[in-house]
């Protein structure tokens, strides 16, 4: 077996919508690492997009699903209950940011714990209107391919949107309209926009809810920063809307506290988390203040295979283990080591624009000689070169010119210098390329 010999079955039988980032074929995978059908060996800081935040085949996790599937694989949760789904709902629970007491329901992916979000938030206001941010990425179903920011390749094609939903500027210091140089003055102006475009384009007394990840996640990993944030919290309160906050892709350690929002302070209407919480398994929810997710009545909210038993098993033994072997800790020193290895590397090579995000939760921006203008060629080169290297990497951005960091949060202190040696290498290759090519005459 080989990776090509894959791809020509891939061919024959897979879309050819469903893209994958790298022309491989993973066949097993352990700790840090992952090898594809060749026996080829990479280290893994893509996370499976920020899925294996304890690495891969966790031990706890996979006893913990062994144990479960051992006893039933599955119950619709609408049919009749079981005690996983309850655990893992109380943990959450308590997890969530703020001292409100709160109520989860569990589902299967991000997307699907957005789109409920927003019918919760609606159906609680008694409003329709959804304001979401440029950057943004909340999913690919109808209602989250409509919040998602992206038109090629997350929207264009699919023709009708949902109605309703509204799109104000994220606060992203690198490109912000306003011409602002610090994030304080960021935040400020970036508040006052919104506040402007909502008073005055979509009617204040419209507005069901706010929708916002706190560190854009395909949007290039851009922290908003405070003061808008808890603008937003309080604007949302003043006129009488929601804010939803996603952590889909942040959440569960990744930034260096249990929740991207922890950073802030702050305690959202409603959270949704996905990704992280299961260790590869299906696995999503929603989680709320208990007034807003008890104004629904019985049967407003269902999913077949939501809060599944043996998904659950696996959420709740990768929560223990983030808890027992404090990951949350482990990342925010990760993250720390990382950015000061990636400060020098961005001192030194002046196309890499930007250096940000938070935790583990790291990103480069690069731009051509103007210091501005995205390249996505260089990065593009950046991802290949890395795995070349041995090395798994993905790109981000609305530019489609970031490269971001998604490692394990447990990875050792020999696995992150090891990847971050090979970014290095892999960014000064493609600087090379991309260098001589713009240097050449068209």
């Amino acid at each position: 077996m080989s990776n090509q010999s894959m791809n020509e079955r891939r061919k024959a039988a897979v879309t050819p919508a469903a893209a994958s980032v790298h022309p491989l074929y993973f066949q097993r995978a352990e700790g840090s690492y992952v090898w594809d059908v060749e026996g080829n060996k990479y280290l893994d800081f893509s996370s499976g997009i920020a899925v294996m935040n304890l690495g891969h085949s966790h031990p706890k996790v996979m006893e913990a699903v062994k144990r479960q599937a051992a006893e039933y694989q599955h119950m619709c949760f609408a049919v009749g209950m079981h005690p996983t789904y309850i655990e893992l709902a109380e943990r959450l629970n308590r997890l969530a940011p703020g001292p409100t007491a709160k109520k989860s329901f569990l589902v299967n992916s991000g997307a699907e714990a957005v789109e409920n979000a927003v019918k919760i938030a609606r159906a609680y206001t008694k409003r329709s209107g959804i304001v979401a941010f440029t950057h943004a990425f909340h999913g690919r179903t109808f209602m989250a391919m409509t919040l998602t920011n992206r038109p090629e390749p997350y929207k264009n094609g699919f023709v009708t949107r949902a109605n309703d939903v509204y799109r104000a500027e994220y606060p992203y210091l690198f490109r912000n309209p306003w011409g602002a140089t610090t994030e304080e003055e960021l935040g400020e102006k970036a508040l006052a926009a919104l506040k402007n475009q909502v008073k005055y384009s979509i009617g204040e007394s419209e507005v069901a809810a706010f929708i916002i990840e706190p560190v854009a996640g395909e949007g290039g990993f851009i922290q908003a920063p405070r003061n808008f944030l808890a603008g937003l919290a309080q604007y949302a309160a003043q006129i009488g809307a929601l804010w939803i906050d996603d952590e889909v892709q942040a959440g569960v350690g990744r930034t260096g506290k249990m929740w991207a929002v922890d950073h802030f302070g702050l305690e959202p209407d409603l959270m949704t988390t996905a990704k992280g919480i299961g260790s590869g398994f299906p696995i999503a929810a929603v989680t709320g203040k208990e007034p807003i997710m008890d104004s629904l009545s019985p049967g407003m909210l269902g999913t077949t295979f939501g809060g599944n038993p043996t998904a659950a098993a696996a959420a709740i033994a990768t929560l223990d283990a983030v808890e027992a072997e404090g990951i949350v800790e482990r990342a925010r020193q990760l993250g720390e080591k990382a950015r000061a290895r990636l400060q020098v590397l961005t001192e030194q090579q002046p196309r890499i624009g930007e250096l940000r995000g938070v935790g583990t939760m790291l990103a480069l921006e690069f731009v051509q000689a103007d210091g501005i203008t995205p390249d996505s060629a260089t990065t593009d080169a950046v991802v290949a070169g890395a795995r070349d290297l041995g090395l798994i990497l993905l790109s981000t951005g609305t530019y489609s010119n970031v490269i971001r960091l998604l490692p394990p949060l447990n990875l050792s202190d020999a696995e992150l210098d090891e990847g971050l040696s090979k970014i290095e290498q892999a960014v000064s290759q493609a600087l090379s390329q991309t260098g001589s090519r713009e240097a050449t005459p068209a």
